[in-house]
């Protein structure tokens, strides 16, 4: 009888152990929550509070418009910002639509700051890319030179 209440004991603990290192797993793994695909790669990183994300969907829609409603899209992208300023691509979102409203100093500024938080943030490098070489272009159109790339 003795061994018999042994083996129920063993088998009631290690099914508690089992219970809870199952338990503490998700603690150890990645949520597929946390996982996302930039430019090809996935990459892990908390999910956005749910008004930035709302938010920043909101601007991506008003910038797809046509013709896009960019000062729609820089109201709710300053309100996703607001609710998260430390996600770069917000900041990269942020300088792509001042760029195409002309704001050439902040998209710059919106573009530092986005590789500031994750230096070589390509949607971030990519909008300064832009800009630099704009910048670039437009220096070299006033002495009239051309600029090849």
């Amino acid at each position: 009888m003795r061994t018999a209440e042994a083996r129920a004991a063993t088998a009631v603990a290690g099914g508690l152990v089992l219970g809870l290192l199952g338990g503490c797993m998700p603690i150890f793994a990645p949520s597929y929550r946390s996982l996302h695909e930039v430019d090809g790669q996935v990459v892990q990183s908390a999910p956005p509070p749910p008004v930035a994300y709302e938010s920043y969907l909101r601007a991506r829609l008003a910038m797809d418009r046509d013709p896009p409603q960019l000062e729609t899209a820089q109201q709710h992208i300053r309100r996703a910002l607001k609710a998260d300023p430390r996600d770069p691509h917000l900041w990269a979102t942020r300088a792509e639509i001042e760029e195409q409203l002309g704001q050439i100093e902040q998209a710059m500024q919106s573009a530092q700051r986005a590789l500031a938080l994750r230096p070589g943030y390509p949607p971030a490098q990519r909008v300064l890319s832009r800009l630099q070489g704009g910048a670039a272009g437009a220096s070299t159109a006033s002495t009239g030179s051309v600029h090849q790339p």
